[in-house]
C-alpha cells in the first residue's frame, strides 16, 4: 500500500505539511487528509491556489491578528470555509512581558497560558464541520500553528517524539523563507532574538511539559478553556482513532 506524503507541495508556500502518519501511544496512526498545517495561503500562486482547492478542503483556519493581514484579501476570504481565528487574545496580551522571554519555549508557555480561550476556540473552528480535509495556518506555520499543532497532536495521543520531529521539520522552511525575503519592520524581534527563527524538538517538549505541570494536560488545558467533550471526542475520532489505517 502507498504511504501518503506528509509534506505537501503547495506552490508559494513553504512550509506545508499533512499530519497524517504520526504514531499514537495506541499504537495507531493519525489519519491523512484531516488536518494539514502551512505557512499563510497569501503566499500562494495560481497553481498552489489550484491544488488547495481541488484538495477539497473543507475548512481554512488563519491564526493571524487583523493588524497583521496583507492589504490584499485572503485567497478564501469571503468563501464558507475560511475562519479568521485569531491566536492572540488582546484581551489579555498587555499581561505579557517579554523580559522573561529568554528562549522561545518561554515566549511559547507564556502564549499558551494567556491565550487559551483562544486555542479553544481554534479547535472548535477545526472540529465543527463536516468531514474533509482542515488546513490551519499562521504566518510562517511555526509558532502559533506549531502550538495549536502540538496542543491538538498531544490531546489525541500522538508521541511527543513525533510531534517534536514534526515541529522541527518547520526549521529547512524558516531558513527558505529568510533567504526569499528580507524581514521587514514587523520582524524585528527576530532580528534581536534569532532563537525565534528556531524550531528546536526540544522548544516544543518543554512546552508540553508546561501544560502537564500547569494545566494537567493537553486535553484538560483544552476542556478547561471551552472545548467541550464532544468536541475533543471528534477531534481524536477524526484524527487518531483506534485502529487508524493509511489511506
Amino acid at each position: 500500500m502507498r504511504v501518503p506524503q506528509r509534506v505537501l507541495t503547495w506552490d508559494g508556500c513553504l512550509n506545508v505539511r499533512d499530519l497524517g502518519g504520526l504514531p499514537t501511544s495506541g499504537g495507531g496512526h493519525t489519519r491523512h487528509g484531516v488536518l494539514i498545517r502551512a505557512d499563510s495561503l497569501d503566499r500562494l500562486s495560481g497553481p498552489g491556489l489550484k491544488t488547495v482547492r481541488a484538495c477539497g478542503m473543507a475548512r481554512i483556519v488563519d491564526l493571524r491578528s487583523p493588524w497583521e493581514m496583507p492589504p490584499d484579501p485572503h485567497p478564501f476570504h469571503g468563501d464558507q470555509l475560511y475562519r479568521q481565528v485569531c491566536f492572540i487574545d488582546e484581551t489579555r496580551d498587555h499581561e505579557r512581558n517579554r523580559e522573561l522571554e529568554h528562549t522561545l519555549a518561554d515566549l511559547y508557555r507564556g502564549s499558551l497560558d494567556r491565550n487559551g480561550r483562544r486555542v479553544a476556540a481554534a479547535v472548535a473552528a477545526i472540529v465543527d464541520m463536516s468531514e474533509g480535509p482542515v488546513t490551519v495556518h499562521c504566518s510562517a506555520g511555526k509558532d502559533r500553528t506549531g502550538m495549536l499543532v502540538a496542543v491538538v497532536l498531544d490531546a489525541v495521543g500522538v508521541l511527543r517524539t513525533a510531534i517534536a520531529e514534526d515541529y522541527a521539520a518547520s526549521e529547512p522552511a524558516m531558513r527558505a523563507m529568510d533567504a526569499e525575503r528580507p524581514m521587514d519592520g514587523s520582524e524585528t524581534q527576530g532580528i534581536r532574538r534569532p532563537w525565534m527563527r528556531s524550531a528546536r524538538p526540544e522548544t516544543i517538549l518543554e512546552t508540553l511539559e508546561h501544560l502537564d505541570n500547569q494545566h494537567g494536560g493537553s486535553a484538560n488545558y483544552l476542556t478547561s478553556n471551552g472545548v467541550t467533550a464532544t468536541q475533543l471526542h471528534t477531534l481524536r475520532g477524526r484524527l487518531a482513532p483506534k485502529r487508524a489505517e493509511w489511506r
